[in-house]
């Protein structure tokens, strides 16, 4: 959650899930050896935080009508990469990627639009910015403790948290306003593709 300066008169929102035991736990552990960790627990992020253009409650209706129609999914985290441009490391997603993906877009419209900083980009923050000199170190340190997790990397998102940032609040007071859980229903994921396809095509991205 970095980057935002200026407060909007809602706050800004944004959507997370997080990462369940014992994978949590371990990761979280991984965190706090780097730079920049804003001690929030591990999460993926659905919809990056943005200044809400409504308030808070319309913004929670919103996202929830759009999140009926996604069922739960699984999610694989794959290898320690960088983000060159800020130096982030983070945990790359294979499996759930594209279903990541096309829930950000269902997502990312209307009253949520926002233009993002940069390329939406499934994945799991581990942290930064890490300084250059250091960098290649650090990171190899992270892939070998990656290596040597023993849980699963291989997970089910059940659940979503909804989070806001009131308006005047300094970025370490995000506070959990929501928690959506997803329908168990595979067979909704055809419905979800439909409402995406029905969505993308009458939604004007400029909103």
């Amino acid at each position: 959650m970095n980057g935002i300066l200026a407060s909007p008169p809602w706050g800004f929102f944004a959507l997370v899930a997080y990462v369940p035991e014992p994978l949590g736990a371990f990761l979280q552990q991984m965190r706090e050896t780097l730079p920049g960790n804003d001690r929030s627990p591990a999460h993926i992020t659905l919809l990056p935080p943005r200044r809400l253009k409504i308030p808070v409650e319309a913004a929670v209706e919103q996202a929830r009508a759009i999140l009926d129609d996604f069922p739960a999914f699984n999610v694989e985290l794959c290898r320690v990469c960088r983000f060159p441009e800020t130096k982030f490391l983070y945990l790359d997603v294979t499996e759930g990627s594209a279903f990541i993906r096309d829930l950000h877009k269902a997502l990312n419209t209307g009253d949520l639009y926002d233009t993002e900083e940069f390329e939406f980009q499934p994945h799991l923050t581990l942290g930064g910015p890490v300084s250059p000199a250091v960098l290649d170190a650090v990171q190899q340190q992270c892939e070998l403790n990656w290596g040597a997790s023993h849980c699963a990397p291989r997970l089910t998102i059940r659940e979503i948290a909804f989070l806001w940032l009131s308006p005047g609040s300094p970025q370490s007071e995000w506070r959990q306003v929501l928690t959506h859980r997803l329908s168990p229903s595979e067979s909704r994921s055809t419905a979800a593709a439909a409402t995406l396809r029905s969505r993308t095509s009458t939604t004007d991205p400029q909103r």
